[in-house]
């Protein structure tokens, strides 16, 4: 029952992100290889609830967690979707998705009063509030930021980059933003890092990953002015660690994060 809220959750706030089986076992706290029958219980309970409740318009919740392979749900879908196994990945996705945004679009406000459970907030409101009151107040950058911000620049390889054609520290963006390091891959991918030194508050780690949710928005908002065809990625570098609360929000919003980076 507690992988419900979660999944919830993940419907009205990131229904079109990727999120892993290994994600719902972390956001719960509990790991298990039998996560496809839970997810199979989890679909009993909802239709039971429209049986009991006469409402037959509760949208599925199994279509948001997928598998690292395929980056889909597994062919055990078939328990929602018939013959779902038979469809190629094109169909599959387009069905998935469909019925993903259906779970975004519902009130699932009743159905956790129905089934007597609270929403999984991953911070509360007072928590927010204070962080946000906060953020004003961080300085500006010190030491140990600039040499990891150098040091990244001139080792890619320390964040899994490799086959560099460009590498540019405090790279600004048409919107006026500016980014900790770029870099242009050979690949055709641009690579936007934002860094968090070790001294980072939790608020001040937060703040970094809502920042590279809108690097990654205005990088690809960009391509318009450049009339070129190329992916973008947006990394969050941490030399401390990064908390279980920052860590499931991240997970939430699809945000890639590497946290108690070290130079060597």
């Amino acid at each position: 029952m507690r992988m419900i809220p979660v999944l919830i959750r993940w419907a009205q706030s990131s229904w079109d992100k990727t999120h892993y089986y290994s994600h719902l076992s972390t956001a719960v706290g509990h790991r298990t290889n039998q996560i496809g029958g839970v997810m199979g219980i989890i679909q009993d309970l909802l239709d039971e609830l429209k049986e009991k409740s006469g409402r037959n318009d509760i949208p599925t919740l199994n279509g948001l967690v997928q598998n690292k392979g395929t980056g889909l749900p597994s062919d055990g879908f078939d328990y929602v979707i018939k013959n779902y196994s038979d469809l190629s990945p094109e169909s599959k996705k387009g069905e998935v998705r469909k019925l993903n945004f259906d779970a975004h679009q519902y009130d699932w406000t009743w159905v956790l009063k129905a089934l007597g459970l609270e929403p999984a907030r991953v911070l509360d409101s007072q928590t927010v509030l204070k962080i946000k009151t906060e953020i004003h107040g961080y300085g500006g950058e010190g030491k140990e930021h600039k040499s990891i911000k150098e040091y990244i620049a001139n080792h890619p390889e320390s964040i899994g980059l490799k086959n560099i054609k460009k590498a540019q520290m405090e790279y600004d963006l048409i919107s006026g933003d500016r980014l900790d390091i770029y870099f242009e891959c050979q690949n055709k991918t641009h690579v936007a890092v934002e860094v968090k030194p070790s001294v980072s508050p939790e608020g001040d780690v937060l703040r970094g990953i809502f920042q590279c949710i809108k690097y990654q928005s205005i990088m690809d908002a960009s391509r318009v002015l450049d009339n070129d065809n190329y992916d973008n990625e947006v990394l969050l570098v941490i030399a401390g660690p990064m908390s279980k609360a920052n860590k499931q929000i991240a997970d939430d919003l699809g945000i890639n994060y590497l946290d108690n980076f070290t130079m060597k």
